[in-house]
C-alpha cells in the first residue's frame, strides 16, 4: 500500500559561504570554502583555527530582536522555506515543527557568564534564550505553526534525526507540514570542547584525504518544507524532491569515537534503504558526514564498502565549505542533496588531496554534472547516534508504508527520584544560597553501576541509565528516546566556567564530553546493547511526551522490537536561580530533579497500554474550550477516569490545567508535589498514571503544558 508520502516543497538555508539557496550553491560551484578568522569572541589559546562564521548582521536580514544567535538563523531560514514553497492559507492545528539542535543559546548564554565571572555582576537576560527548544518555539508562534513541536538534540546528528521526525509524523497523520532542520550558533563550549579534544585541524578540514588532522566548527541553519504529497498537490505547490527514506541507528560503541567497521552507520544506511525501497545500486551519491576526523572518516570509509561493496557510488563531504555546524550539519547537507538533484550536479570534496590506504576510496573533488535519481545524505554524532536520510526526484514512485502495529503495552517502569526535599546548595560564582528541593542522593544500588560508569558518566547520565535497568531488558534492536529540558547541566556548566575563568588555559575535555543533550539515551544504548533508533528530544515541559511519540512510533512502524522511553533532569544552580527569580517559585512548587524511563512493547501482556499520544501548541490567550476540545477529540474521555496533570509549577499553568480539568468534568489529580517541579516531571506523572491503571482505574489522560506554548496529551488504560 502507498500513503502519506513525505514529499520536499521549499528550502531555507543561512551559512558561511552564503544566505539562500541560491548564493550557498553558486558557491559550491566556485568552490568557495566559509572558513576564515573568528570574530564572535576572543580564544587566546585557540584563535588561530579557522572558523566558518556567519558575517552579516543578522538583524539587517530581518531577524527577530528576542532571541538567540541560533534563533536568529534558524528563523531567517524558515522564512525562506516557507517562501520558497509558497506556503499559505494553511491549517495551523496540522502544521508543525522539527528541529535539530546542539548548543541552542549557548553563545548568548556565555555572554552572561563572562560577565559574572569576569565583573561579579548578574545580568541573566540572556539565558532566557538559552535552550534548544526555543528556535522551535520562536518558529512555530512566528509563523503560526500549531501542530506538532519537536526539537531533538542528538549531537552532529540533530539536524539529519529532524527530518527524518517530521518524515514520521507525516507518514503517522500527526501533520500535513511540517518545518524540518536544524541550526546552531558558535559558541565557546564547543569551539574550546573540540579543541580540547584535539580534533580540530589548524589548517582547515581536510575528509578523507591521507593527512588529514580534525574537523573545522562552523554555524548555520537550514529548513526543508516537508509536506504530505497529497496535500502538496492539493494546493498546487512544486514538489522539489521525495524524501524517499530514513534510518537512525546507535553504535553502542563510545561516547565519542565511531565504531571502526562503522557497523552503526551501516545499519543506519541499510534502515533508510529498506523504508525507500531501494538497493544500495539505486544511489547515485552520498553526502558523506566526513568530519576530516581520523576515526570518523576511516569509519565511514568502511561503512560505505560494507554497504555498497564494490560499487561505491560518487561521495563528497562538504565539510570543508560549511564547517561542522554540529546540529545544522544534516540540514545544511539535506539542502545541498536537494539542490544537487535539482541541478543534476554533485558538490565537490574540498580539502582532499591524496588517498588514505586504509580507506582506499577517493570522493569526487571536482564540481561536476551528474545523473541522479537518489540520493542519500549521512550524519553522525556524539553517543554513537546515527541518521540517514535518501532523497529522490520527485517523479519516483512512493515507497510502501510499514504496516501498523497494535497495541503498545508498558512492560516495566523505573524511577529514580527524590526521596524528600532537602537542602540544594547554589555555588560561585552565582551568590550562594540554600533552596529546599527534591534532591536526588545515593540512587543507585548494589550492582546497578560498575566500576567505570561510576566513574566515567555523567551523573544524569548515571541517573537514566539506573532507572532504564530497573524497567527491563533492551535488546540490539531496542529503540531508546530519553526527553531532557536542559540536558547534563552539571558537567556544561563546569567546563564554561572553567573555560571562561582561566582563558581556556586548562580545559576539561571529560566535561565537554559529558555535556551533551544525548549523554543519557547515549549511554543506554551502550550499557544495554540497544543499538537500534536513540535519540534525545528537548521540548522544555514535554521532553517526555515526545519521547513517548518517537518510542510508540518506532514500534507501530516495526522498526523496533521494545523501546525505553524516558525523561531525566537534574537540578542545576543557574535554572534553579533564574527561575525563582522568574516566578517560578512564588507557589508551593519545590525544584527538583530525577530520571524515570519505561519500557514498551508491541502487543502482549504488560502493566498497561498507550492508548493515545499527541503533541502541539496553545494559542494564546489561552483558550481553555479550544483545549477542552483538542483533548476530547484525541481521547475517548468515556474510558477515563482521570486528568493527571503537571500543576504544581509555574502558576500560570496551574491556573490552565484547573480551568480544563472542569471543562472536561474529570478530577485532577498531580504529582510535582512527589518528585518537584524540573522539565521531565510528567515522565514521573506518567509512572503514576500507569500505577493508578494497575489499581484499577479505568484511565488516565497526562495532559502537559509548557510555558512556551507546547502540549501534549497521551492515554494509559488497563
Amino acid at each position: 500500500m502507498t500513503a502519506r508520502s513525505p514529499v520536499i516543497t521549499g528550502l531555507g538555508i543561512i551559512t558561511a559561504p552564503g544566505c539562500g539557496v541560491a548564493e550557498v550553491w553558486s558557491a559550491l560551484r566556485a568552490g568557495q570554502s566559509g572558513l576564515g578568522a573568528l570574530t564572535l569572541f576572543p580564544s587566546p589559546r585557540y584563535g588561530q583555527s579557522p572558523i566558518a562564521e556567519v558575517r552579516g548582521d543578522l538583524l539587517a536580514l530581518g531577524a527577530p530582536v528576542h532571541g538567540s544567535r541560533t534563533d536568529r538563523l534558524v528563523w531567517l531560514a524558515a522564512r525562506e522555506a516557507i517562501e520558497s514553497a509558497q506556503l499559505r492559507d494553511f491549517d495551523g492545528e496540522r502544521a508543525g515543527v522539527s528541529l535539530g539542535g546542539s548548543t541552542g543559546g549557548s553563545f548568548d548564554s556565555e555572554r552572561f557568564l563572562t560577565t559574572l565571572i569576569k565583573t561579579g555582576k548578574l545580568r541573566p537576560r540572556p539565558t532566557r534564550f538559552h535552550e534548544c527548544a526555543n528556535a522551535t518555539d520562536l518558529v512555530a508562534d512566528s509563523f503560526g505553526f500549531y501542530g506538532p513541536g519537536v526539537t531533538v538534540a542528538t549531537a552532529c546528528s540533530s539536524g539529519a534525526l529532524s527530518i527524518a521526525t517530521a518524515a514520521d509524523m507525516i507518514v503517522a497523520g500527526a501533520a500535513d507540514v511540517m518545518l524540518a532542520g536544524g541550526g546552531d550558533s558558535v559558541s565557546r563550549m564547543t569551539w574550546g570542547g573540540f579543541h580540547s579534544l584535539m580534533l580540530v585541524d589548524a589548517q582547515g578540514c581536510r575528509p578523507f584525504d591521507v593527512a588529514r588532522a580534525g574537523m573545522s566548527l562552523g554555524e548555520g541553519a537550514a529548513i526543508l518544507v516537508v509536506e504530505e504529497e497529497q496535500f502538496a498537490r492539493r494546493r498546487g505547490a512544486t514538489i522539489l524532491a521525495r524524501l524517499s527514506g530514513w534510518g537512525a541507528s546507535c553504535d553502542a560503541f563510545h561516547a565519542t569515537a565511531p565504531h571502526p567497521e562503522g557497523s552503526g552507520a551501516v545499519a543506519a544506511m541499510r534502515a533508510a534503504l529498506r523504508r525507500a525501497n531501494l538497493t544500495p545500486a539505486a544511489i547515485d551519491y552520498v553526502n558523506a558526514h566526513g568530519t576530516g576526523t581520523r576515526d570518523n572518516d576511516l569509519a565511514e570509509g568502511k561503512a560505505l564498502k560494507t554497504v555498497f561493496g564494490d560499487r561505491v557510488p560518487p561521495f563528497s563531504s562538504t565539510k570543508r565549505f560549511f564547517g561542522h555546524s554540529l546540529g545544522a550539519s544534516g540540514a545544511i547537507e539535506a539542502v545541498v542533496c536537494v539542490a544537487a538533484l535539482r541541478h543534476q550536479e554533485l558538490p565537490a570534496n574540498p580539502g582532499f588531496s591524496d588517498v588514505d590506504p586504509a580507506i582506499g576510496l577517493t570522493p569526487v573533488t571536482e564540481f561536476q554534472p551528474a545523473r541522479l535519481r537518489h540520493v542519500m545524505s549521512n550524519s553522525f554524532g556524539f553517543g554513537g547516534n546515527n541518521a540517514v536520510l535518501i532523497i529522490s526526484q520527485p517523479d519516483t514512485p512512493a515507497p510502501p508504508v510499514p504496516a501498523t502495529v497494535q497495541p503498545i503495552v508498558v512492560t516495566g517502569v523505573g524511577v529514580v527520584c527524590a526521596p524528600g526535599v532537602s537542602d540544594y546548595q547554589i555555588k560561585p560564582p552565582l551568590p550562594p544560597a540554600t533552596v529546599p528541593a527534591f534532591v536526588c542522593g545515593e540512587f543507585a544500588g548494589p550492582g546497578e553501576l560498575d566500576p567505570m560508569q561510576r566513574r566515567r558518566a555523567s551523573r544524569l547520565g548515571q541517573m537514566t541509565l539506573v532507572a532504564a535497568k530497573r524497567c527491563g531488558p533492551a535488546t540490539a534492536n531496542t529503540a531508546v528516546a530519553i526527553g531532557t529540558g536542559l540536558g547534563c547541566v552539571g558537567e556544561a556548566a563546569q567546563f564554561i566556567e572553567n573555560m571562561i575563568a582561566k582563558d581556556e588555559g586548562e580545559p576539561m575535555p571529560a566535561r565537554f564530553i559529558n555535556s551533551v543533550h544525548n549523554v543519557p539515551a547515549g549511554l543506554i544504548g551502550m550499557a544495554m546493547g540497544a543499538r537500534g533508533f536513540n535519540s534525545a528530544p528537548t521540548c522544555r515541559e514535554i521532553s517526555f511526551e515526545v519521547a513517548l511519540w518517537q518510542g510508540c512510533d518506532q514500534l507501530a512502524t516495526g522498526s523496533a522490537d521494545a523501546a525505553l522511553v524516558g525523561g531525566a533532569d537534574e537540578l542545576g544552580k543557574y535554572y534553579v536561580t533564574f527561575a525563582g527569580r522568574w516566578g517560578l517559585w512564588k507557589n508551593a512548587a519545590r525544584p527538583g530533579e530525577g530520571a524515570t524511563v519505561v519500557r514498551l512493547a508491541p502487543g502482549g501482556p504488560g502493566l498497561a497500554r498507550v492508548t493515545a499520544v499527541r503533541l502541539g501548541r496553545y494559542r494564546r490567550p489561552f483558550d481553555v474550550g479550544r483545549e477542552a476540545a483538542w483533548i476530547a477529540e484525541t481521547i475517548d474521555l468515556k474510558q477515563v477516569e482521570v486528568l493527571m496533570t503537571g500543576a504544581g509549577g509555574w502558576p500560570v499553568l496551574d491556573e490552565h490545567y484547573t480551568a480544563v480539568a472542569g471543562q472536561l468534568g474529570l478530577p485532577q489529580q498531580t504529582y510535582k508535589q512527589l518528585c518537584g517541579d524540573h522539565y521531565s516531571a510528567s515522565a514521573f506523572g506518567f509512572a503514576q498514571a500507569v500505577e493508578l491503571v494497575r489499581g484499577g482505574c479505568r484511565g488516565v489522560v497526562l495532559y502537559t503544558l509548557s510555558v512556551s506554548g507546547g502540549k501534549a496529551v497521551c492515554c494509559v488504560q488497563p
